[in-house]
């Protein structure tokens, strides 16, 4: 992999997978979801939501593994009176109406047994990929649903970020920032589930409103940069390559 100012980029021959080691590790507190990515948690992927919503059964009992600030379960709960919500994540949350919030880490908390579990925009940010999966299957029961939403290095704007390096780096930079560690292709990801006992039932690529994404200037720039990258999400998303994708599993 090319040289990186903040990550040492490495890419797996047999599986493709492409991963860091950072300099410097992110912290996740307040400032992460006010300040740093706030944009991304102002304007929450509903359409994403309601695709993984539809492969949850009835009465499930359903844990947000790295639920943020909660807006997976907020959504669902408006929508699915009959399940039992329950996030986990580093940040605090205040139990609501219908959701249970855990404080703590979830390579280390035990949270119980659930139905099916959920983990949107976490797997790229953890060290042991594969330890993290071992940990959200022991959460499942037998037969029940994993759904992991993550990047898409096979995507078309990881492919531009790639090519254009050489000319101008901006993206390349932010898209193997030390923000993500892990940067998934398909295939990387779908053997990683399989690898730990899973059957894929569904897997897709697809993109996060437009208005989440954070573009790095302000004024012409900035709208310019906009309209690029709105470019590169219709191209994604018409020719299979958009910037996430999204994994349905079952134990």
């Amino acid at each position: 992999m090319p040289r990186h100012p903040d990550s040492d980029l490495y890419r797996c021959a047999s599986c493709s997978h492409a991963f860091g080691f950072p300099r410097e590790h992110e912290t996740y507190d307040d400032d992460y979801y006010e300040i740093e990515h706030r944009r991304w948690f102002d304007h929450p992927n509903t359409a994403l939501f309601d695709q993984i919503a539809e492969a949850i059964p009835p009465a499930s009992a359903v844990l947000d593994a790295g639920c943020g600030k909660g807006d997976f379960l907020r959504h669902l709960h408006a929508q699915r009176q009959d399940l039992k919500l329950t996030g986990l994540d580093f940040t605090a949350n205040e139990n609501t109406n219908g959701i249970r919030y855990l404080q703590g880490d979830v390579m280390t908390l035990d949270p119980g047994k659930f139905d099916a579990v959920v983990s949107l925009a976490v797997i790229e940010h953890i060290p042991d990929v594969t330890e993290f999966v071992r940990r959200l299957y022991s959460f499942v029961r037998p037969g029940g649903v994993v759904a992991i939403m993550t990047v898409n290095e096979s995507s078309l704007l990881y492919r531009l970020a790639r090519a254009t390096r050489p000319v101008t780096p901006i993206t390349f930079n932010r898209l193997y920032s030390a923000h993500h560690v892990h940067h998934f292709t398909r295939q990387s990801l779908e053997s990683l589930l399989q690898s730990r006992g899973a059957r894929i039932e569904r897997s897709w690529t697809h993109n996060m409103p437009l208005a989440a994404i954070d573009i790095p200037a302000e004024g012409i720039a900035g709208a310019v940069l906009r309209a690029g990258m709105w470019g590169v999400c219709v191209a994604g998303d018409r020719t299979g390559m958009a910037y996430l994708q999204t994994v349905i599993a079952r134990t």
